[in-house]
Order: C-alpha cells, then sequence, then structure tokens
C-alpha cells in the first residue's frame, strides 16, 4: 500500500472540492479501465501514484519501479519536456490544463497517442503538486493519420491563437477538409476547434495575468477586440474580472 497524504483536488472553476480523498484510493478507481493512466507527483515531479495502466505505460512491471521516479526515466527528451512544462503550468496558475493530445515517445516500447489533463493539488490553498489523467487512443494504424493531422492542427491553434480564426487556414494546416477536421475534433477531444481555441486563448490570458502584464494587452494577445470584450468573456468563465482575478492571486501568494 502506497503511504499518500490525502489532498485536496481542485474542481472545474480552480477552487479546492469541499471533500477530500487519499490518492491512493482515486488511484485505484482507474484500474479497471483499460487505457486510462492515472497518476501524481509531487512539487519536484517525481511519481508519488500510478495505476495499472501508468505502470504499463512507462514500461514497467510494478509500482515500485515508478513512485519516486520522474517521466526523465521512461519517456524521451522532447516527451519530458513538455510533460514537465504542462504539469509545473498547472501548479503555478492553480487552474487545471485539459485536452492536451501528444504523441508520448517512450524509452520501452512503441509510441502512443494520449490525451491528457493535468489538476493542481490544493493544500491550504497552495499547489504541492499535481495529478494527470491520460488516455491512451486507439493505435490502429489508420487512426495514425487522424491523430497527426489533429496534432498539426492543434500546433496551428497554439501558434496563431491571437489571429483572427479561420476554419479555412485550419483545414489547410492540417491537410484536410475542414467537415473531416471538425469531425476529427469533436471525435477525439469532444469539442470544436472554436471551443478548442477559446480554451487555449484563456490558458494564455491566465498566464499573461500571473505575469502581471496589463489587461489590455492581454485582450489583445488573446485575439479579442478590445478590452471590454476579453473582460466580459473572463468573468463569464470564472466569475471574476481580470483585476478581481489578479488581485486574488497576489493575495494568496
Amino acid at each position: 500500500m502506497l503511504h499518500l497524504a490525502t489532498a485536496r483536488l481542485p474542481s472545474a472553476d480552480g477552487r479546492e472540492s469541499a471533500s477530500e480523498l487519499p490518492l491512493e484510493a482515486i488511484e485505484s478507481f482507474f484500474d479497471p479501465l483499460p487505457g486510462a493512466c492515472f497518476f501524481s507527483k509531487d512539487a519536484s515531479l517525481h511519481f508519488t501514484a500510478a495505476n495499472a495502466a501508468t505502470v504499463q505505460l512507462c514500461g514497467v512491471r510494478d509500482r515500485a519501479e515508478v513512485i519516486g521516479r520522474s517521466v526523465r526515466d521512461f519517456f524521451s527528451e522532447p516527451t519530458r519536456e513538455r510533460y514537465e512544462r504542462a504539469e509545473l503550468r498547472a501548479m503555478r496558475t492553480g487552474r487545471p490544463g485539459t485536452n492536451r493530445l501528444d504523441q508520448c515517445v517512450r524509452l520501452r516500447g512503441r509510441p502512443v497517442w494520449l490525451l491528457l489533463n493535468h489538476w493542481p493539488i490544493l493544500r491550504g490553498g497552495k499547489s504541492t503538486g499535481v495529478v494527470t489523467i491520460a488516455r491512451s487512443l486507439d493505435s490502429a494504424d489508420h487512426r495514425q493519420v487522424i491523430y497527426e493531422r489533429l496534432s498539426a492542427a492543434l500546433d496551428y491553434l497554439h501558434a496563431n491563437f491571437g489571429a483572427a480564426f479561420s476554419y479555412r487556414e485550419l483545414a489547410v494546416s492540417a491537410g484536410v477538409s475542414l467537415s473531416q477536421l471538425q469531425r476529427d475534433f469533436v471525435q477525439v477531444l469532444g469539442q470544436t476547434p472554436r471551443a478548442y481555441l477559446t480554451g487555449v486563448r484563456f490558458e494564455t490570458a491566465l498566464d499573461m495575468l500571473e505575469e502581471k502584464k496589463p489587461v489590455v494587452e492581454v485582450a489583445h494577445a488573446c485575439g479579442y477586440a478590445d478590452q471590454s470584450a476579453f473582460t466580459r468573456r473572463f468573468r463569464s468563465a470564472i466569475g471574476a474580472s481580470p483585476m478581481q482575478y489578479t488581485r486574488a492571486r497576489q493575495i494568496a501568494r
């Protein structure tokens, strides 16, 4: 039995949940689900929990071979860098990062496509670690081309999140028809390209606000026509204005 501290996990809006569960109990919930990886890490990004699918993903036989180690022991350097950057962001902002598609290159075994979601572990309002839930996608050869073109489209959205949205240019970046691209997004990510872009812009805005950038600068950088439009969208998403959010984060720190 792993000896793990009880932690509060944040809800969808980034606030702490009213109930607490030991991470070892949560870990066991995912074992019966094929392809569903659950793992947690401490503030130094070393594994503190890992379910059976995570152990298999790492290419080892036992949880004891995973606990206390880091992703560098199991995955390629580019994969490690991407994973740890996303995990550190979740801990820094205290907010989840969801629906990230990534090709995981392992040191043991073939590459595998994952859909990843990260949540910070909150204790007393402070992030002390991170939880990740990853879904291993269908590895059939005919599915690989779908993930590759969808990954190209996501790269385009992340690189051009501040520009005016264009379905045509997005489809060109993926080398596929618009209708097919829309089907790919909904089938794999469960959301439309425009909804995914909104999420990217919102996450970028949170990062910029953490860096104490002026609200008007954040609004323009994230593709909003003016500060008021950005403030309305921000308030509807988290129930506070950008200035209120920034002040609350400063008080929390």
